[in-house]
């Protein structure tokens, strides 16, 4: 099953194609969702760490860190689908735990082992929130939208600005939820084709 991720993630490395690596990246967590409902927890996380061996071997270790990517949204799909959790509850606690585990810790602890300077990133997040309401606040105008509308989104754009933490994990939040809703949902689609009596007598072996 790893193997099969890999050959998925090798596809996206040479299809540089936007939508198209999107969906490679989808595919390939398929694998380790199968993984973990045939095999369980221990033997997903064993292969994905050889995923990721084989992976830097062909194209280096740091662009071989997607193979980790997707063992990670497999296993949780995975794990949703073993307890026979529906893929709406599946997609949010997933989502969740996704956004924590595979985007918010890595990000912090890149922040501590390459010692970049804090104070600038915490100046770049509050720039970036202020540009995103200043688009708003643009696209609102050439709509003529309200004067107190406007107002509210200059408050707004303050308040958020001041407290980057929240909008920044609002967005890892979102991003989670959008990349395990397709890994959900090809999942599903994916599994369905697979015959009840298969997957039994998979589970029993």
């Amino acid at each position: 099953m790893g193997d099969i991720a890999v050959v998925f993630l090798l596809m996206r490395v040479y299809l540089p194609v936007p939508i198209v690596r999107t969906l490679l990246h989808t595919v390939a967590s398929v694998p380790f969702v199968m993984l973990t409902q045939r095999r369980g927890i221990a033997l997903t996380v064993l292969a994905g760490l050889a995923s990721y061996i084989l992976f830097s071997a062909l194209v280096g270790p740091i662009l071989a860190l997607s193979a980790i990517d997707v063992a990670v949204a497999g296993l949780l799909v995975g794990i949703g689908r073993k307890l026979g959790i529906g893929p709406v509850l599946n997609t949010l606690w997933t989502g969740v735990a996704y956004a924590f585990l595979d985007i918010m810790v890595p990000t912090i602890a890149t922040v501590f082992i390459f010692r970049y300077p804090v104070k600038s990133l915490i100046t770049a997040a509050r720039n970036f929130v202020k540009t995103v309401f200043n688009l708003a606040y643009f696209l609102l105008q050439r709509l003529h939208v309200s004067r107190s509308t406007l107002h509210e989104v200059t408050q707004a754009k303050l308040t958020v600005a001041d407290h980057w933490q929240l909008a920044w994990i609002g967005t890892m939040v979102i991003y989670g939820l959008l990349n395990m809703y397709l890994v959900v949902l090809v999942s599903e689609m994916v599994l369905r084709q697979i015959p009840e009596e298969t997957l039994e007598h998979q589970e029993a072996a």
